[in-house]
């Protein structure tokens, strides 16, 4: 089916957001076939009277197993070892994968049309990925780690990810999740904020350099990527060392570091969404404790740090949301653009770039999504108003294209208490400070 989209204003992220005015956009079985001025004959003529084209956002960090509200589960107990034991049964195993299938879903009603998911319970995310793929379910791109693999007592022990202090084992569970047909690798090299163990001391150093490098080294042999969850500078040296390709969530960087990013031509994600509703709102809300509000200060603030600094000297940085911790919906990515403005002081232009080109280079799939060309895969966001003067135009699409099926003002079914919540932090008096 050829669609004919006219009248509208293409945001070029392959040159920096500029808006091309007036622009015409022709869509093919999946495939963006001519951008111009097109009067080709259409199966469907769609006049957009002036609402703006760029391409579908890729969230570059998810987890799809959770819905963002906030749940004292979250933070371990009984109730979370119990619906880990549920999630291990066949019975769980398929309530699980309806769950990925509908967060996947949201992700792609809100113009999300890559996501990174980074971490799961039951190797769900590569049966959705695979339904997807099949069209058996609609859905976005999905690029999946499988579980995740750090050492006992790491991050995601217990939850999302396989342990062991034993190199052999943590290299052969690389070689479990390459054969169960992962696209790339999660290892957590630190803790992160809601299991460390005191105030102060967050991003503990959980994997050593010889741990890192094994399972890097195995990875890099089977063709995989490696992202990190790493939210310490401690954690950084080891992550970089050991050879990763990503930096999940990030810290400051020294000299050192900055020189191995670069021989190593790794990339930095930020995801700024869970830091800043659990630094600035109420315990009540987040169900967190003052440990854990004192602890996001400090990763943000070494978030912002990390990310500003690799800006400045040349070295990639992308974004994703971190989807499933508290207050982390999997329909708020505009919302990351946001953050990753304020923040890091980019235009809503420049956030957009990250999100859509820049992403899409950091994963290694530039040359099928990212920009608005010819050739490309047909992964577009298409909104009302201008997002590169004001990002909360991305909050509501009027159409989303992904894998050849055209979503047509997508119903989201957000959480009404999280957006109050969300709407309500004031980001101008908002300070990682501790």
């Amino acid at each position: 089916m050829k669609i004919l989209f006219k009248n509208g204003n293409i945001i070029d992220t392959e040159q920096g957001g500029t808006v091309l005015r007036g622009t015409d956009l022709l869509v093919h079985n999946g495939k963006i076939e001519a951008v111009g001025k097109i009067s080709e004959a259409a199966d469907r003529i769609i006049d957009l009277n002036g609402a703006y084209i760029l391409p579908g956002l890729i969230n570059a960090h998810v987890h799809l197993f959770g819905s963002g509200k906030p749940a004292k589960a979250l933070s371990g107990g009984a109730m979370q070892k119990f619906l880990m034991l549920l999630l291990k049964t066949p019975f769980g195993a398929k309530i699980m994968d309806k769950i990925i299938a509908g967060n996947a879903l949201a992700q792609l009603k809100s113009g999300v049309t890559t996501i990174r998911a980074v971490g799961d319970f039951c190797y769900s995310d590569i049966r959705v990925r695979d339904k997807i793929k099949a069209g058996r379910l609609i859905g976005p791109r999905m690029l999946v780690s499988g579980p995740a693999i750090t050492v006992t007592g790491g991050h995601g022990d217990g939850t999302f990810a396989m342990t062991s202090e034993d190199i052999p084992t943590l290299v052969s569970f690389v070689e479990k999740n390459a054969k169960a047909g992962v696209d790339l690798i999660k290892i957590c090299v630190t803790g992160g904020v809601m299991d460390a163990k005191e105030a102060g001391h967050p991003g503990e150093l959980k994997m050593n350099l010889q741990q890192t490098k094994a399972v890097c080294d195995r990875a890099h042999e089977l063709g995989l990527r490696v992202a990190s969850h790493t939210e310490s500078e401690e954690g950084l040296e080891v992550a970089l060392q050991g050879g990763v390709d990503t930096v999940e969530h990030g810290a400051a960087i020294n000299t050192e570091m900055l020189n191995i990013y670069k021989k190593n031509r790794a990339s930095m994600i930020v995801t700024f969404s869970p830091c800043v509703p659990l630094a600035f709102l109420p315990p009540e809300i987040t169900k967190l404790d003052s440990k854990a509000t004192v602890n996001t200060k400090i990763v943000g603030k070494g978030m912002i740090d990390g990310a500003c600094m690799a800006l400045e000297s040349g070295i990639a940085v992308g974004c994703g949301t971190d989807a499933s911790c508290p207050l982390c919906t999997q329909y708020n990515t505009w919302r990351e653009l946001v953050y990753l403005s304020h923040f890091c002081g980019l235009s809503p232009a420049q956030a957009i770039c990250t999100a859509t080109l820049g992403n899409a280079q950091i994963l290694g799939i530039d040359s099928i999504t990212g920009s608005v060309a010819a050739g490309k895969d047909a992964d577009i966001l298409i909104v009302r108003n201008n997002p590169t003067k004001d990002l909360s135009a991305l909050r509501d699409p009027l159409y989303v294209l992904a894998n050849g099926n055209l979503l047509e003002q997508p119903k989201q079914n957000r959480l009404s208490k999280v957006e109050q919540w969300l709407d309500s932090i004031q980001l101008d008096k908002a300070d990682f400070t501790v």
